[in-house]
């Protein structure tokens, strides 16, 4: 294992601290409130300092982008991996909801600007959600619980998972964030308790 010098522990924390001050300026401001200044300020330091870190405030956000796409991946691989097949695809996709509502302006951020969203090497890298996604949908057809068609396999059947819970935290985050009119865990779970019986037909 290589040993960091000091000095290199020492960037790494600032490195570290700066992404911290950027994700809590994005949760209490949004990310128009994020300014390279704002970020200074909230860390004690100069404007002209973060630059030896960050090259500009866009690079702060795809950084802060990127860590948010690895601790989705974190929140739905903590899923107990040996539940059945349909009950852990519910259970990633429920996990992949609840990360979106604990983390709005995040995840916005994330999925609502193409210049921050990810390429498409990194929905296919080995450690995306997608490929978690991927796997869990694969499992279910391996073990005999999903069944594909014709025109609906491994990619299509995963697209759907995708693009559902994807719809659901969207539409809380956006058009229905100061709406109320039931209970939306119990909503959520059962629109993907009906996909995943679909999967076995």
């Amino acid at each position: 294992m290589t040993t960091l010098s000091p000095r290199e522990r020492r960037h790494l924390r600032t490195k570290d601290a700066i992404l911290d001050a950027a994700r809590q300026i994005i949760r209490e401001q949004g990310a128009d409130g994020l300014s390279i200044r704002a970020i200074a300020e909230r860390i004690e330091y100069s404007p002209a300092a973060l630059y030896e870190y960050f090259g500009s405030k866009e690079e702060i956000m795809a950084a802060v982008c990127g860590q948010g796409h690895e601790r989705l991946t974190q929140a739905m691989t903590a899923v107990d991996p040996t539940l059945p097949a349909p009950e852990y695809l519910m259970a990633i996709g429920q996990a992949y909801i609840a990360f979106a509502m604990q983390n709005p302006e995040h995840y916005l951020l994330m999925f609502t600007n193409p210049a921050f969203a990810g390429s498409p090497e990194d929905i296919g890298a080995s450690d995306s959600s997608f490929t978690l996604l991927l796997a869990a949908v694969q499992r279910g057809l391996d073990e005999g619980a999903f069944k594909e068609r014709p025109t609906y396999g491994l990619m299509q059947m995963a697209y759907t998972a995708w693009a559902i819970v994807h719809g659901i935290a969207m539409l809380r985050l956006t058009y229905l964030t100061n709406y109320d009119p039931f209970d939306f865990d119990t909503a959520d779970r059962e629109a993907l308790r009906s996909f995943t019986s679909g999967l076995k037909k």
